[in-house]
């Protein structure tokens, strides 16, 4: 069976920097796998999710998702791939503060006819499915849309940045730190109905943390140092 997400022999670097943040030469994660990626500040996480999305091109290797050689795309067939069949959740959540909770939960079928017809094959509109999926994370759409989303709690925010992730059920949800503002007990509400909606749908989820307390939690638990070769990246560089 061929892997979700197939990394094989990738290398990049940064503009200016002699040695690889990444260097790694095989990586796979399965379809319906919880995969915890785990390092530290600096490790060469956020890069390795920009290089697993299509945001970067890697100077050498290939990126595989349902097997589809992404990094071999040009880079608007990479954006139209990535809206088609990923969904994010970021750490400072970029939800679009004159919005609605809905709106910004419907936005990626904005992007996306295929995410779009499939939420309508299975719903009577998008409204209706962004509604059904903020209400299976925890939240009252009706009682939030009174609101701003910049006048929603930290925890609310971030449900409503994963429902926005889940629409149109793409086939792999990439977190970045997703927990890193929440306290233990909206965390571990957080996590459980993330859980639920991914193996609901068989969708592959890969978690990027540094706290290892999480790890536990997850199918499988990597460190990015056992896998990654590449050497640190300097401070004021992304991750």
């Amino acid at each position: 069976m061929t892997p979700v997400v197939e990394l094989s022999h990738l290398k990049f670097k940064w503009p200016g920097q002699e040695t690889e943040i990444i260097n790694m030469e095989s990586f796979k994660v399965e379809k319906g796998e919880t995969v915890f990626l785990q390092g530290p500040s600096g490790s060469g996480k956020s890069t390795l999710l920009n290089l697993i999305g299509g945001v970067l091109s890697p100077d050498a290797g290939t990126v595989s998702i349902l097997g589809k050689k992404v990094s071999q795309l040009s880079l608007g067939r990479r954006d139209q791939f990535r809206g088609d069949h990923l969904g994010f959740i970021f750490q400072m959540f970029n939800l679009i503060p004159y919005f609605s909770a809905v709106e910004n939960v419907v936005l990626p079928c904005q992007f996306s006819s295929l995410k779009s017809k499939k939420v309508l094959s299975q719903s009577e509109s998008l409204d209706k499915e962004a509604e059904r999926l903020l209400s299976a994370l925890g939240l009252d759409s009706k009682t939030i849309s009174k609101k701003s989303v910049t006048q929603l709690s930290v925890g609310q925010q971030q449900r409503v940045a994963t429902a926005r992730a889940l629409m149109g059920r793409p086939e792999v949800i990439i977190a970045d730190e997703p927990t890193s503002a929440l306290d233990a007990d909206v965390r571990d509400s957080f996590l459980k109905l993330l859980f639920e909606e991914c193996r609901k749908h068989e969708t592959t989820l890969i978690f990027v943390s540094h706290d290892q307390d999480l790890g536990a939690r997850f199918d499988r638990s990597v460190s990015l140092k056992q896998i990654n070769s590449g050497s640190h990246e300097k401070e004021g560089s992304l991750e």
